[in-house]
């Protein structure tokens, strides 16, 4: 039973973990450029979104194994839970790094461009990430009981 419920709660840790950190960083934005448009999303808003999609994926695997009492493909659920855990860490990993050890003795050149490269490769990872999940969800629906 532990072994089933063991990435349904580290969904649920993670999202946990995401809704402090928004809560620690209450002043900090989120500043996407497009083309002539700035759109300045505040940490915490986006730490809600992000905290409740991680929350709805532990919910989809508690539902389906607990409540159908269906079984999901391995291998699926693996790569899905490497490609979401993973990317949350590495970027976090790549943001207190660079706040931590990188000095900047002039102000006009930062640390963004690899913080934007990373984030671009994890939304990448969570965009392979979602059609993993959708079909892990699909199989497990129409699988036999366990």
């Amino acid at each position: 039973m532990l072994k089933k419920l063991r990435f349904i709660i580290a969904f649920w840790i993670v999202s946990l973990i995401i809704l402090i950190i928004g809560l620690s960083d209450m002043n900090g934005t989120l500043d996407i450029n497009i083309h002539d448009t700035y759109f300045v999303i505040p940490h915490f808003f986006g730490a809600i979104i992000l905290s409740i999609v991680y929350f709805i994926y532990g919910f989809g695997y508690w539902l389906v194994q607990e409540i159908f009492k269906k079984r999901l493909v391995k291998i699926l659920t693996l790569l899905h839970s490497v490609f979401l855990i993973g990317s949350f860490l590495a970027y976090w990993t790549v943001i207190y790094y660079s706040r931590l050890f990188t000095v900047n003795d002039f102000p006009a050149f930062d640390n963004y461009q690899t913080i934007n490269i990373t984030l671009v490769i994890c939304t990448i990872l969570c965009m392979i990430a979602l059609p993993i999940y959708i079909i892990n969800l699909s199989i497990g629906v129409f699988r036999k009981s366990v």
